[in-house]
C-alpha cells in the first residue's frame, strides 16, 4: 500500500512515501492493508524455514518497534518487539520505506521493517503468498438478481510504487489487451508524458494515457471524488470495470479496481494489486468510501476497449 507526495500533480499519485520517519514508525493507525470494511482478510506468506534476527532501535534509537499485519506503515499494529529481542525471520518482501529501506521481514506471524534488524537479511528467501481462496465472481449474501461481478484477473504489482500500473493492466487485460506486461504498460503511460518508469508513482490520468496508447476507444473520464453507488452500478452493468484511488488518512494512497456491485446489500467488489493482501474482496459501499483508515478520493470511469 502506498502513499503520496504533496504537490498539485502528484496529489493523486499512488506510491509509498510517508511523511516523518520518526512518526512513521510509531504510527498506530488502523491498517493500510487491513483495507477492511470488515471484509478484507489478510493472506500470510507461505511457511518456510526461518532464521533468527536481532531487533535494534534503528536511527531513532527506539526502545520498541511495531509489529505490523502487512509490510506497510499504516497497517494494523499486532504487537511490539523490544530492542534486543530475537525474532524468527521466515522470508523478506518489499513494502513502505523505513529509514530508506523498503525491505520487510515476515516472522511467520507479523511483519517488521528490515531497518530494525541487525543481521544482513539479503539471503532470506523472498516471501510468496498463498493463493486467494475466492474468485472475482464470488458473491456476498443477498438477492443474486441485484448483483453483478465482472470476471477480471487482478494483477499483483511487480514494484512497490506500481499499484497504478497493475490496476491499469488489469483493466486492459479485461478488454483483451493481453500481450503487455507491467513494464510495457509503464512505457505506454510514459509516452508524451513526464512519467518515468524507475518505480515511480503515477496518477489515474497517467494510467489512462497507457490505455489510450494501447488503442482503447475510450480511456475514461476523471471524477475527483468517489463514484456514487448508482454510478458504480451503471459502470459494472455496462461491463466496465474501473479504477479508483484511495487516500490513507495517515498520508499517501493506493489504487484498486472496482469490478462488481450488489444492490441488495449495498456492497461493491474490489480488486487489490498489493502483493500480500487478499486479491478480491466485497465491501460495504459506505465503508469503502470513507473509514478510519482511508478515503476514496478519485475515480476513472467510462473506460472501454
Amino acid at each position: 500500500m502506498h502513499r503520496f507526495r504533496r504537490s498539485t500533480r502528484i496529489s493523486t499519485h499512488a506510491h509509498a512515501a510517508p511523511a516523518s520517519k520518526r512518526k512513521k514508525v510509531l504510527l498506530a493507525t488502523t491498517g493500510a492493508a487491513v483495507l477492511s470494511g470488515a471484509l478484507l482478510l489478510n493472506i500470510s506468506p507461505q511457511a518456510q524455514a526461518s532464521a533468527t534476527g536481532t531487533v535494534t532501535g534503528g536511527r531513532g534509537n527506539f526502545s520498541t518497534v511495531n509489529q505490523r499485519s502487512q509490510p506497510s506503515l499504516s497497517a494494523g499494529i499486532t504487537g511490539k518487539s523490544r530492542v534486543g529481542d530475537q525474532i524468527p525471520m521466515t522470508c523478506r518482501t518489499t513494502g513502505d520505506a523505513v529509514e530508506n529501506n523498503s525491505r520487510w521481514i515476515w516472522s511467520g506471524k507479523y511483519y517488521i521493517a528490515d531497518a530494525f534488524i541487525r543481521e544482513n537479511t539479503g539471503k532470506l528467501p523472498v516471501c510468496t503468498s498463498t493463493q486467494p481462496t475466492d474468485k472475482p465472481t464470488d458473491k456476498p449474501t443477498g438477492n443474486p438478481t441485484g448483483r453483478k461481478a465482472l470476471d477480471i484477473s487482478m494483477q499483483k504489482q511487480v514494484k512497490d510504487q506500481w499499484c497504478w500500473d497493475a490496476t491499469g493492466l488489469t483493466i486492459a487485460n479485461f478488454w483483451g489487451y493481453t500481450r503487455y506486461n507491467q513494464y510495457d504498460f509503464c512505457r505506454l503511460a510514459a509516452q508524451n508524458n513526464r512519467l518515468d518508469c524507475n518505480n515511480r508513482p503515477a496518477t489515474l490520468g497517467d494510467m489512462a494515457n497507457a490505455l489510450r496508447n494501447m488503442g482503447f476507444r475510450s480511456n475514461g473520464n476523471d471524477l475527483y471524488r468517489n463514484a456514487s453507488f448508482g454510478e458504480t452500478r451503471t459502470e459494472i452493468a455496462n461491463g466496465r470495470p474501473f479504477a479508483v484511488r484511495i487516500g490513507w488518512n495517515s498520508g499517501g494512497g493506493h489504487m484498486n479496481v472496482v469490478y462488481g456491485y450488489d444492490s441488495t446489500s449495498n456492497m461493491i467488489a474490489i480488486g487489490d494489486p498489493w502483493p500480500t493482501t487478499k486479491t478480491y474482496t466485497w465491501w460495504n459501499y459506505s465503508a469503502y468510501s470513507g473509514n478510519n483508515s482511508f478515503r476514496w478520493t478519485h475515480t476513472r470511469i467510462g473506460i472501454h476497449g
